[in-house]
């Protein structure tokens, strides 16, 4: 089909995995609860997630993808998107074994962006 799709179906597959975990492995099914509250989008079935992306990254034009993308506001503009967070991302100088401690900075930089 298409590149989104196949982030899509990333995203959906970390998603239900980590929900997996929470509730104590694959084998350990949905409580009622989370059934019935997922089939009006609320909670515990529908939880607060989100998926953390780079600015200027682009990772498709499907709902999901596109919240993530932040390449042009003309493919985005209109439509709605899940409020998920995005990060300056690191600017990295080649060849990497010249510019160690100029990267593990920009690693840094981005990840203090991400937790502030």
């Amino acid at each position: 089909m298409c590149g989104a799709c196949s982030v899509e179906a990333a995203y959906k597959m970390v998603m239900i995995n980590h929900a997996q975990r929470l509730r104590g492995g694959p084998t350990v099914p949905p409580t009622q609860e989370e059934l019935d509250s997922c089939m009006l989008n609320e909670a515990p079935g529908t939880p607060n997630r989100g998926i953390i992306s780079f600015q200027s990254g682009f990772h498709g034009r499907l709902f999901g993808s596109m919240s993530t993308s932040r390449t042009k506001a003309l493919h985005k503009v209109d439509m709605p998107g899940f409020d998920w967070p995005s990060a300056n991302p690191p600017q990295y100088k080649y060849p990497l074994e010249d510019n160690v401690e100029y990267n593990k900075a920009q690693d840094e930089a981005s990840l203090a962006h991400v937790a502030s």
